[in-house]
């Protein structure tokens, strides 16, 4: 049987894999490298001891000799056989796309979004008892807030906590990293403190935990803080009045009120540029974001 599995949910994918090769033997290849021969011994290949066998297969549609394209005559329905073709992205307009649906079964795993909050925290909470805890709908909500949507790490996170005795809010400050928000502003405040180890820091962990594309949300919510912070200085610090013109969440300007006093015009036209400038280059070149994103701020810590 056929199996085409796809989408950016990882847990999910894993969960389905597991059921279906269940007491198989099974074998995995990267599909993006495989070779045409290579992938017709493996689907057509049968051994004297084994009958049932499973196969699996990530990225097919990627491979850089349009195996993809050629699969309608490379594949054919195989009782003994599971097949598993994995895919992150897929374009459902090709003809193959089109021929598997009249031939496998196909499935589509996405991560959960703001909108499906209510049923992720559900999740957690069904998830934790399974694991042979009680997790509080409350908690959950705050384990999501620190981590995301991420079903996989969430799942490991709470295999951390099944291991603990008592969940409650100074044990998850401890485990849990700061919301996004936080760290946010603990990156701004130690850029205009010129702190570059801290900057180095944060900007490290970042990397390490959100991946490449998440620095372009960074620096967006970067330049948000700077734009609250010109704000403040040009009002003279008439919180309401930001409040207001900008619909600026009060809370996060009192965070910045305490940077008013260390930064003058001319640093702000400083700031200012400095990510501009990152922005233009992350998005003309094919260097790092998240270093073309230090770079900036050591910039402005040097000022």
């Amino acid at each position: 049987m056929i199996y085409l599995l796809y989408g950016d949910n990882e847990f999910e994918k894993r969960q389905k894999i597991a059921k279906l090769i269940d007491g198989l033997d099974s074998e995995r290849h990267d599909g993006e490298i495989i070779k045409q021969s290579q992938l017709r011994d493996l689907v057509q290949g049968q051994t004297l001891f084994t009958l049932k066998r499973s196969i699996i297969i990530d990225d097919l549609s990627l491979n850089e000799n349009e195996l993809w394209q050629k699969l309608p005559d490379i594949l054919q329905d195989d009782d003994d056989l599971t097949l598993i073709l994995l895919e992150n992205k897929l374009d459902k307009r090709t003809k193959t796309y089109k021929w598997l649906q009249k031939i496998a079964k196909i499935e589509e795993f996405t991560t959960f979004t703001e909108r499906q909050k209510s049923q992720l925290i559900n999740w957690c909470v069904k998830r934790a008892s399974q694991l042979g805890f009680t997790l509080e709908k409350n908690y959950a909500d705050m384990i999501i807030a620190r981590l995301g949507y991420d079903q996989l790490r969430l799942n490991n996170i709470l295999k951390q906590l099944s291991l603990i005795q008592k969940i409650d809010q100074p044990t998850l400050d401890k485990i849990l990293p700061l919301p996004k928000t936080e760290n946010i502003f603990e990156l701004f405040d130690a850029t205009l403190k010129g702190d570059r180890e801290k900057i180095h820091q944060i900007v490290g962990y970042f990397e390490m935990t959100e991946g490449a594309d998440s620095a372009y949300k960074t620096l967006g919510l970067l330049v948000s803080q700077a734009v609250n912070l010109s704000a403040l200085i040009l009002s003279d610090g008439d919180h309401t009045k930001v409040t207001s013109d900008f619909s600026v969440n009060p809370y996060a300007l009192r965070n910045l009120s305490s940077l008013v006093k260390r930064v003058d015009k001319t640093q702000l036209h400083h700031i200012i540029y400095a990510l501009s400038e990152a922005d233009e280059k992350m998005k003309s070149t094919v260097v790092s974001p998240w270093l073309l994103l230090e770079t900036a701020l050591m910039k402005i810590a040097q000022k």
